[in-house]
């Protein structure tokens, strides 16, 4: 099999980039309306000011340079398939014994191209930071430790095999430090008053909530579609168990959304909260691989409508 071929076939079965491409732009398109919406409305910054004197603009009007999109997709993305190729090397031992038809395992890909994409990846992170935003690199090293760290276990991998709603607590926190990372790329001033402080803070919490809707909707199966050696939170908790943990983060992710946007958006986030809600019941009820399938696509549907529902602040 020829090169491009191959890795064709491995980002098909492992890493489908246009459907990560458009979960990840959505991240990237969150962070950005919500640092450009509080940084632009903290009119006391000195650097703001300044920015502000140069485009001739006063102080109502908004400053927003939508080129920064490019680089925080490309930095955000090359993130997400970082931990792609980490997880091939943490699971290989266990994709090997119980799931020998994945690309590594059955030898369409190996390990060292895999570590050679990720040195590469990390490059293009490093380069792309210092020459859009040379203020990121710090936060970069703390997404790259933070990273490492998770990569191991967090130094105790035989416990949080034993907890797996912990593993996934600690898991998710890379989110919100990388939606921080990615902070600053949108904006020269990010907000710095207690109020807006307090604004933030409860975005990077909702970018931890989408985080985990995310992991527990993509391990979401009907009883006949779990498989020996799999781990999913349907194996582990049930299916009701696994919908009803779905369903709290749903309702959190929810109450965030509007706290965001503002009352007057309230009755289409709850409207939309109720049918995404209707679909989890009904996997409940049948409990077929269709209606499973379903769950899974209305988290993402969810969650992708929720992100893009930010832009609303800079219109």
């Amino acid at each position: 099999m020829n090169f491009l071929k191959k890795w064709y076939t491995y980002q098909k079965e492992r890493f489908p980039v246009l459907t990560f491409a458009l979960y990840i732009f959505c991240i990237a398109f969150a962070t950005f309306c919500i640092t450009n919406y509080w940084g632009n409305i903290n009119y006391n910054n000195p650097i703001e000011k300044l920015r502000r004197s140069f485009y001739g603009l006063r102080t109502e009007q908004y400053i927003i340079d939508y080129y920064r999109l490019i680089p925080m997709f490309i930095v955000a993305f090359l993130q997400f398939l970082m931990i792609r190729i980490v997880d091939e090397f943490k699971d290989y031992e266990e994709d090997c014994k119980y799931r020998p038809y994945r690309p590594v395992p059955r030898g369409l890909i190996t390990l060292n191209e895999l570590k050679i994409l990720f040195i590469i990846c990390a490059i293009i992170q490093l380069g792309i930071t210092y020459i859009f935003e040379p203020r990121a690199i710090f936060p970069l090293l703390i997404v790259w430790i933070f990273f490492a760290v998770m990569s191991k276990g967090f130094f105790i991998k035989n416990f949080l095999d034993k907890h797996i709603l912990v593993e996934v607590a600690l898991d998710e926190l890379l989110m919100p430090i990388l939606a921080w990372y990615l902070s600053y790329f949108a904006s020269y001033t990010l907000p710095i008053n207690s109020t807006d402080f307090i604004n933030v803070v409860t975005f990077l919490v909702m970018t931890y909530i989408v985080s985990w809707i995310v992991e527990i909707a993509r391990k979401i199966r009907c009883k006949k579609d779990e498989e020996k050696g799999v781990k999913t939170y349907t194996a582990v908790f049930g299916i009701g168990g696994a919908i009803s943990i779905l369903c709290v983060l749903e309702t959190i992710l929810a109450f965030i959304q509007a706290a965001i946007l503002g009352k007057q958006y309230f009755s289409i986030i709850i409207a939309i909260y109720v049918l995404v809600n209707i679909i989890n019941l009904l996997f409940v009820k049948k409990k077929t691989k269709k209606t499973a399938k379903l769950v899974g696509l209305s988290a993402n549907l969810y969650i992708v409508i929720a992100f893009l529902s930010l832009g609303l602040l800079i219109i």
